[in-house]
């Protein structure tokens, strides 16, 4: 039975690189982003505990190997002293759950408010357990210093935090959740950008894919009006370009480029499923580095492209040659 230590409030969390005058709501690749987290606890029986913080980001990251946790707090120490919180073990399960602390966060908030699926819940915890008294009223504030991973990308950060010794508690009372909210861009690093914040014609799953991996090219039609929806038929061309400087184009309408719609009602979502070295006919010993594709009708006289997808994006127009949908195959 989870006894209960009091309830567990966060107070607040920043995700800006700046200052509330000037935001900065990025960091360049490979450098370090600074997170904080303030939460409180007020105790309500004699416990022993220790404060947990976890971080939703992009799975690129790597965030368990290149994150460096510290926190201070009054009440149990001097609010002054800087002290380290650990990763947990992966294989930690809390005494109330069945999974590790990294799938039970998965399964409770999902991506928080991202849209795609490509990240991961990070936890950390302090190394000393903490005895809170009754009526004790604790404040912490924890820094979270993240090596940005490669990619250029956007992405809303979410946090989580709770009091509890290897427990996760059914009543929010004793746990917190913040879900993102605002978008943290990584600039300057290797690709086009995969934006975690929004939903466009396009997707790919998984994110980080190999020639040998099974990969999943989906057309989202409801996300902005288009024509292509309105089509009969709906099919993928697409070109690979190889490590050796090789051009492989698919560009067939029949039955290996058509897109399946999804079994959704009112839904106008549609899934190609591609093995991409027999899909492409690559030779052996070849690489494939890059996917350049577009979706199109059957006389492809309709295309939704990438340009297509950034005017509906951002509005206007766009100057220079229409461009494709692009993903980049590259092993993490």
């Amino acid at each position: 039975m989870f006894i209960v230590v009091g309830c567990v409030y966060l107070d607040y969390v920043n995700i800006n690189q700046g200052t509330a005058d000037e935001p900065i709501y990025w960091v360049k690749a490979g450098e370090t982003a600074t997170f904080t987290v303030k939460g409180h606890i007020e105790a309500a029986e004699d416990q022993t505990r220790r404060f947990l913080v976890a971080i939703l980001v992009p799975k690129t990251w790597n965030a368990r190997e290149n994150t460096t946790v510290t926190y201070v707090a009054d009440g149990v120490e001097d609010g002054v002293t800087s002290f380290p919180m650990s990763p947990v073990d992966t294989k930690l399960v809390p005494k109330n759950a069945t999974v590790p602390w990294s799938e039970l966060l998965m399964a409770e908030y999902g991506v928080s408010t991202n849209v795609l699926n490509d990240m991961e819940w990070v936890a950390f915890r302090t190394d000393k357990l903490y005895p809170i008294k009754n009526h004790d009223y604790a404040n912490i504030t924890i820094t979270l210093k993240c090596k940005a991973g490669p990619k250029n990308l956007r992405f809303k950060p979410a946090f989580f935090i709770n009091f509890a010794e290897d427990d996760f508690p059914g009543d929010d009372r004793y746990k917190k959740y913040s879900p993102g909210s605002q978008c943290f861009d990584v600039v300057e690093g290797d690709g086009g950008v995969t934006d975690f914040c929004a939903f466009h014609f396009n997707k790919v799953e998984p994110l980080a894919a190999l020639q040998d991996d099974f990969v999943t090219f989906s057309f989202l039609g409801d996300i902005y009006t288009n024509e292509l929806v309105n089509a009969d038929a709906i099919y993928m061309e697409a070109i690979a370009y190889t490590d050796n400087g090789k051009v492989y184009t698919v560009a067939e309408k029949n039955e290996k480029t058509l897109m399946a719609k999804e079994d959704r009602a009112f839904s106008n979502i549609y899934n190609l499923t591609i093995w991409p070295a027999g899909f492409f006919g690559i030779s052996e010993g070849e690489t494939i580095t890059r996917i350049d594709y577009i979706f199109t009708n059957a006389d492809g006289t309709v295309n939704i492209t990438g340009t297509d997808d950034k005017i509906a994006a951002e509005g206007g127009e766009v100057e220079g040659e229409e461009e494709p949908f692009t993903s980049e195959l590259i092993c993490e």
